[in-house]
């Protein structure tokens, strides 16, 4: 029998595959059917916003049920099929529409999947960091496999390997247990949340909405410079493979720094990042930039993940990681909805906002430390 934390990292495979070819590929995609700049920007805005008024929901739906198990697999078919009706949209307004209806259900896997995942470690001898990490391993997959359809089909290919990945994961969530955990299970638990949770959220927000130029605007600028598609997805997967590099001693890390600093580092390294973008450097340096990823996205990302584990009460788990990926969603939308017109103006300065928003990020974890020395959690 395959052990459950083998599944979990195979689940995690699944759905980082398509979101791998998603973010470097969908801008380009809308670009080759004609898009400019400002429609790609709102285009990308209206699953943030979608998400707005539904990713809570499917952290609740999960505590409230105790299946989380279930609700990825019912998720990422749905999100399967409205991925297809993107594709089969016969004009922009449809086509947003579809895009905003996949957001309702696709992105509301992760944070539940995160939530099952942190809940079950100590049941199964399970390390967050080195399980996460393959989901980071298939979204370098993702890239470059996008990269190579792109090239070999410039039509609607990277769209079908996007709904392939949404099928994967809800294949690959079959034999997980369904078993009641800590963070998902039926009662209702209450209790207060805590204010270093909350402050520490919006430091993770501050960050992670820092990547909204990033994912809307890297590629089509990169491939303005004379890049090719394959050229695109391996600057992504370097990116992605100091994330994995990250990952895989992040749980050693989480434990010398703590959430709060693991948040801030990455808040530092968003600064120099993306300022260093904002200049324009030429091409050879881009692979080094995109190294810095480990910090803006993955430690970020683990702060927050930990920072829900421990300061969350009881019954809530996947819940809260809901509401830190909620709060992520409103940095992402906030960000690239200044983005769109920006960019058409100052192009590659645009990410200086990127770089102020790390700065605030910084600014806030740094609080966040201070509250957790004085509250018990």
């Amino acid at each position: 029998m395959i052990a459950q934390r083998h599944i979990i990292a195979s689940v995690y495979v699944g759905l980082f595959f398509g979101i791998g070819i998603y973010l470097p590929f969908f801008p380009v995609w809308l670009a080759g059917r004609g898009y400019d700049a400002a429609f790609i920007a709102v285009a990308l805005s209206v699953p943030l916003l979608a998400r707005l008024c539904t990713q809570p929901l499917g952290g609740l739906v999960a505590d409230r049920t105790g299946r989380p198990r279930l609700t990825v697999i019912l998720y990422s078919l749905a999100s399967a099929l409205c991925f297809l009706a993107v594709l089969a949209a016969p004009g922009p307004w449809t086509m947003l529409a579809a895009l905003g209806l996949a957001s309702v259900f696709w992105q509301p896997t992760l944070p539940v999947l995160d939530a099952y995942t942190v809940a079950r470690r100590r049941a199964i001898g399970l390390d967050y960091g080195r399980t996460r990490l393959w989901g980071s391993v298939s979204f370098i997959g993702g890239s470059i496999a996008g990269g190579a359809m792109l090239g070999a089909f410039p039509g609607d290919g990277v769209l079908w390997l996007i709904v392939a990945g949404c099928l994967a994961c809800a294949l690959l969530a079959l034999p997980l247990e369904e078993a009641a955990t800590p963070g998902t299970r039926r009662e209702t638990v209450g209790g207060r949340i805590p204010a270093v949770l909350l402050v520490g959220l919006g430091a993770a927000a501050l960050v992670q909405g820092s990547h909204g130029v990033l994912y809307a605007f890297s590629s089509l600028h990169w491939q303005a410079k004379g890049l090719s598609g394959g050229a695109i997805g391996a600057l992504w997967a370097v990116g992605v493979a100091a994330e994995v590099a990250l990952f895989h001693v992040g749980t050693r890390l989480t434990r010398r720094l703590g959430p709060p600093l693991l948040i801030a580092l990455g808040g530092a390294c968003a600064v120099i990042r993306f300022a260093a973008m904002g200049l324009d450097p030429p091409a050879a340096l881009l692979p080094l930039l995109q190294m810095l990823h480990a910090g803006t996205f993955a430690c970020t990302y683990l702060g927050m993940v930990e920072l829900v584990a421990r300061h969350a009460p009881a019954g809530r788990g996947a819940s809260l990681q809901a509401l830190a990926t909620w709060g992520v969603t409103i940095g992402v939308a906030l960000c690239t909805l200044v983005a769109g017109p920006l960019w058409g103006r100052i192009g590659a300065g645009t990410f200086f906002l990127s770089a102020g928003l790390g700065a605030a990020g910084v600014l806030l974890a740094l609080i966040t430390h201070r509250l957790r020395e004085r509250e018990p959690g």
